[in-house]
């Protein structure tokens, strides 16, 4: 793997194991999610399905019903069950009582389909007269006369009316244990193991759908318009749900309702929270099942107190969304089941339960993804050996002219920066060589720039300038900086007396050694301005000690004179002296001006007082003129001495100079203490006393000075208002 070649192959075959396992993934959940949605689907049409059958067997049985209760032998016993006085009141009902007896014994010795037996079975089956009284139940023969109160299906069969779209018919889920809670025996005693296919025994895990058909007379005339029907009783008829599910079933399949093979598991849930499920279905399903059917039960329909059916807010909503329901998940540790709930109603379409229809998407969607990796993997080792064959072909195009480039970045490396690759085409490869080649261009430019500038900027300006290109646009930034102004003493002089060559081999000598000092202390040189050298610190680097910096490179500035002042005389040339200003406090610094043309540099109040400061050191006769905030700043790092408080041209507010005389720790000349004293008398204006106090000091220039102001203001003394400041109208 070290050469390109080999490593192009790796990097191509990498991207095309990982296309390919792209590929592959994408179509595996492609594959997934088409079979999970086609279950999702068969799951609605089959819930659909069954609802459709579910309403048809109800209107099978209401069919049946209406034709049992047209029956000349049912008419004949159903007339007896009800007592005219007795429904107004007028005796103790043993009249209607020996009418139930009567129909009674009619309804055991008739043995007839029309009374609940089947095949000579007594199946799940009770008759009840308009009073709610018991006539005759399968579940115990003996039971006549008891009364019905408490069954809200009674009440809700009695309240219907026969002529409506119902016909007379509704319909509940009743649970096992609401089956025992009744006041008659509806359902005789539990199932055994040799009694589960006789119809009338209690199932534990199961749910009885009860239907309640209102039996009414076949007519008399109420007026000459319209006949009137008047109830007899209501007949109730029961089926286990089980079986119920299990006929659904075998329908659908035998309709094609289903496709084959489907393994879709059906559960009815009562209002009370009873589930009862066809084929087996895991215990987490079905507390999921009651769980999410209770609270929409709950969430639907109130509770009903007089039989009348109630209407619910949703009666309205999309036939096809109420059919099919809502659907959710459930995790188990048989896999994944998908769940769609709907209502379950009667056909007066009141909600009686829930209905759910669940399939195991993990178990139905294996044998397909099965399938899949079995054409998979023979697929996945035809492409990467494809893909292995076109790796090599393709790396050995590019390896040629990817070598050549690889040759010239490590002699680039090496710090050659003359190479050049040829270009050849126009694909990436040749971009990428000619990118290449401007690269090496722009380095060999670069170089170039950074060599020419360092002979102009300070060292440290341009290596900034080169890590933060940004800073050479124009603009600056705030900062507390120390500025230095200084400037030769006698050039002008000396101009006139040397030739143009000799005069700029003097300056050159001399800015060199000057420029030297001003590295040595981290000074960032800001120009020449003919014999005039400015500079400042703090900036682009931070530098704490600025201020200290800029005061030993003026000591040393004035030192670099004296030592090239004897040089110069020696070739016949005035002595040469330097004047300096220094001043601390805000400026901006940065690269100020064009695109063009820009120079990094400093502007602001600062600079205009340094230089001011400069050309006043003039006025004292000192060689370094320092403001007050310079010296504050320099911390004790040298001596410095007050001179006066100045007023220079240009600014109102005045400004406290000092002198500075060496660095710290240097023995003190003797005239600083006779100055000061001097100083105090001036600003006391005792001007004779001061004036002899700094005639004591001949050899000092700003005694001198002072000298002769004090005696210019002892012949002409200043006004009340005098504050010592001495202004300044020249530059």
């Amino acid at each position: 793997m070290n050469s390109l070649s080999a490593r192009l192959v790796a990097a191509f075959m990498l991207l095309s194991v990982l296309a390919l396992a792209v590929a592959l993934v994408v179509t595996w959940r492609a594959v997934k999610t088409a079979a999970e949605g086609r279950i999702r689907e068969d799951l609605s049409r089959t819930l659909e399905a069954f609802q459709r059958l579910s309403l048809a067997t109800q209107d099978r049985t209401r069919a049946v019903a209406d034709a049992h209760a047209r029956d000349r032998t049912f008419k004949e016993a159903a007339l007896t069950v009800n007592s005219d006085d007795s429904i107004a009141g007028l005796d103790d009902g043993d009249a209607e009582l020996e009418g139930i007896q009567s129909a009674r014994d009619i309804i055991i010795s008739a043995d007839t389909e029309v009374f609940g037996w089947i095949e000579k079975k007594a199946s799940i089956w009770a008759l009840f007269n308009v009073r709610k009284r018991l006539v005759f139940t399968h579940g115990d023969d003996e039971q006549v006369g008891n009364t019905g109160n408490g069954v809200p299906l009674l009440d809700r069969a009695l309240h219907q009316d026969s002529a409506s779209e119902g016909g007379g018919f509704v319909s509940e889920l009743w649970s096992p244990a609401y089956l025992r809670s009744l006041p008659f025996t509806f359902v005789s005693g539990e199932c055994t193991d040799g009694s589960k296919d006789e119809t009338p025994c209690m199932r534990e895990d199961d749910l009885l759908l009860v239907h309640a058909h209102l039996v009414t007379t076949s007519g008399g005339e109420n007026s000459l318009e319209q006949p009137v029907r008047r109830p007899i009783g209501v007949v109730l008829t029961g089926r286990w749900v089980k079986k119920l599910l299990w006929e659904n079933a075998q329908e659908q399949a035998s309709s094609g309702a289903t496709r084959q093979g489907d393994r879709a598991r059906f559960a009815l849930l009562a209002k009370d929270g009873t589930l009862a499920t066809f084929s087996d279905v895991p215990e987490q399903v079905r507390k999921r099942l009651v769980e999410s059917g209770s609270t929409a039960i709950t969430s639907r329909e109130a509770p009903i107190d007089d039989g009348a059916h109630r209407p619910r807010e949703d009666d309205s909503q999309d036939e096809h969304e109420k059919n099919t329901g809502r659907a959710f998940e459930v995790l188990t540790d048989d896999g994944l089941y998908l769940v769609r709930e709907a209502v379950f109603e009667d056909v007066q379409g009141t909600e009686i339960g829930r209905v759910f229809v669940m399939r195991n998407l993990d178990a139905e969607i294996e044998p397909i993804l099965t399938e899949v990796r079995e054409w998979m993997l023979p697929t996945a080792v035809g492409v990467v050996l494809l893909a292995f064959v076109l790796a090599v072909l393709l790396a050995r195009r590019l390896s040629a002219p990817l070598v050549q480039l690889e040759a010239a970045a490590r002699q680039v490396r090496l710090g050659s920066l003359d190479v050049e690759v040829p270009v050849r085409g126009s694909d990436e490869v040749g971009r990428l060589t000619g990118a290449f080649n401007e690269m090496v261009a722009g380095l060999r430019q670069r170089d170039q720039i950074h060599g020419l500038f360092k002979r102009y900027l300070a060292p440290q300006v341009v290596d900034e300038l080169i890590r933060h290109p940004e800073k050479a646009a124009p603009g600056g930034e705030r900062r507390e900086l120390t500025v230095l102004f200084s400037d030769l003493v006698g050039f002008t002089s000396m101009s006139e007396e040397m030739s143009p060559e000799a005069l700029v081999d003097v300056l050159n000598g001399y800015f060199e050694r000057a420029t030297a000092v001003l590295g040595e202390h981290g000074a960032t040189l800001d120009k020449f301005i003919g014999d005039a050298i400015m500079c400042f610190w703090n900036a682009p680097l931070p530098q704490e000690d600025h201020a200290a910096r800029a005061c030993l490179t003026a000591l040393r500035l004035v030192a670099v004179v004296d030592k090239l002042a004897p040089e110069l005389e020696a070739r016949g040339v005035s002595r040469l002296d330097c004047r300096i200003g220094l001043n601390t406090g805000p400026g901006v610094v940065g690269n100020i001006g064009s695109r063009a043309a820009q120079d990094y540099t400093v502007i602001g109040d600062t600079v205009n007082l340094a230089s001011r400061l400069e050309g006043a050191a003039k006025v004292y006769g000192t060689r370094i003129l320092v403001s007050e905030e310079t010296v504050l700043a320099s911390r004790g790092t040298v001596l410095a001495r007050e001179l006066d408080l100045l007023r220079v041209k240009g600014r109102q507010l005045p400004v406290r100079v000092y002198e500075l005389v060496d660095v710290a720790g240097a023995p003190p000349p003797a005239h600083l203490a006779r100055f000061a004293e001097g100083l105090a008398l001036y600003r006391s204006r005792r001007f004779s006393e001061a004036r002899e106090r700094f005639l004591s000091s001949p050899e000092d220039p700003p005694s001198r000075v002072f000298a002769a102001r004090c005696e210019a203001l002892s012949l002409q003394p200043p006004t009340e208002d005098w504050d010592g400041v001495f202004s300044l109208d020249t530059k």
